[in-house]
């Protein structure tokens, strides 16, 4: 005989009817406001019956409204639920309560579908779910071993055949003798009024949470990506309309490929692969080309630099190269005996300054020298008695810094 379902309350200011659990596919309802307290800007609120789930389990909580006030959170604090609104709500008031059944339907797609797909993983292959991450934006399991890539197309087609077969969800509360009997997925974490999840003659599982009665209701299970995870496997998989989401989003992404790329879907991927080939060809040609020409600039800057003795000083700054070209430069132009560079380089949100030496320069410490002009750009660094470099916020005050920097460096040459 089918055991009759119960009505779950918990003792609060009143006896608190938890009717999400018996009923997730009520929209809207009618409550009364027992009580509100305030922290921080929110206000907490209790009804005397509630059909908007708490976040437990792995899934979120709801959202929605009462009273056209917007639901922020839904939480569930000692055996109470709680909804958390920016707005003020009179207590004792009968309030209008409205559930966002998009976000609702959405969750309860991707936590039945977890369901399904770690029931035939642990019936076909005896691999255990051990994490279980479920948002707005993710749906994920861990499993405990590994599993080729061919078992897992197997067990992808097989959860979606169960889909279209259409079998019939129910939420059970069984005593014990019948709960020992359903054999169990996983422990319960109470140990008593247990929440069975039985997907007909496939799973039962101990779940609190929000599920779909048919397993039709899931359209299908599309896993997106695998990687090793502590041994096992992470599996990232979508279920139902966000399935359909990730086709039309990748079906998307192939259809202006092929467009860009004026090639059959077929053949994209060798086309990318000779792209990227080509790419890398004139990436080393590009390479070779950028080497030579800062080996000619260096050599123009060697030429135009000021001299004391026969040290050289060069001095510039750079808004249109990447810093490191500043600082392959730096490297080219001491390499060279006598030689000394105050390089600035400066984007929208950074500035930066670099000093360099040629090691057979004795007299500076280019680590030591740096320090103060680095103030002036609001910034900080450091590096070798041969070579220091840092970076600040105050763009403005580099030409200055390249100054105080070439101002110090005279004054240790003297």
């Amino acid at each position: 005989m089918k055991k009759k379902m119960k009505t779950n309350k918990v003792k609060g200011d009143k006896m608190l009817e938890k009717l999400y659990e018996n009923d997730p596919y009520k929209k809207s309802f009618e409550a009364k406001v027992l009580s509100v307290s305030n922290n921080d800007d929110k206000f907490y609120v209790k009804l005397d019956k509630t059909y908007f789930y708490p976040e437990g389990g792995g899934q979120p909580g709801d959202r929605g409204f009462i009273d056209g006030k917007e639901i922020t959170d839904v939480f569930k604090k000692d055996n109470e639920v709680i909804h958390v609104l920016d707005q003020n709500i009179q207590e004792e008031k009968t309030v209008v309560c409205e559930i966002d059944w998009k976000r609702r339907y959405d969750l309860m797609q991707q936590h039945t579908g977890q369901h399904l797909l770690s029931a035939v993983l642990k019936n076909d292959y005896n691999l255990n779910t051990v994490g279980f991450t479920l948002s707005e934006n993710t749906l994920r399991i861990d499993l405990d071993k590994k599993i080729s890539k061919e078992k897992l197309n197997k067990v992808e087609y097989k959860v979606n055949s169960l889909i279209q077969k259409g079998i019939k969800i129910e939420t059970t509360y069984p005593d014990k003798e019948e709960l020992i009997s359903l054999n169990l997925r996983k422990d319960p974490t109470v140990n008593k009024n247990i929440r069975v999840i039985k997907i007909n003659g496939i799973d039962n599982s101990p779940c609190g949470g929000t599920h779909l009665n048919n397993t039709s209701e899931l359209g299908m299970i599309k896993i997106t990506d695998v990687t090793n995870y502590k041994g096992g496997l992470r599996v990232d998989f979508v279920c139902g309309n966000r399935a359909l989401d990730d086709y039309n989003k990748k079906n998307n992404t192939i259809l202006k490929l092929k467009d860009i790329l004026s090639t059959p879907e077929d053949t994209i991927i060798n086309e990318v692969i000779n792209l990227m080939d080509r790419l890398d060809d004139y990436k080393n040609i590009a390479n070779e080309l950028n080497e030579k020409l800062l080996k000619y600039i260096a050599k123009d800057l060697i030429n135009e630099a000021t001299k004391i003795g026969n040290i050289k000083v060069i001095t510039n700054i750079y808004n249109n190269f990447s810093y490191s070209n500043v600082q392959y430069l730096s490297d080219i132009i001491c390499e060279n005996n006598n030689n000394i560079v105050i390089f600035g380089q400066h984007d929208n949100s950074s500035a930066r300054l670099l000093l360099a030496k040629s090691n057979n320069i004795d007299k500076l410490q280019m680590n030591e020298i740096i320090n103060e002009p680095l103030q002036l750009i609001n910034g900080s660094g450091g590096g070798t008695i041969d070579k220091a470099q840092g970076g600040g916020d105050y763009i403005n005050n580099l030409d200055t810094a390249v100054e105080r920097s070439f101002e110090i460096i005279m004054s240790k040459l003297k």
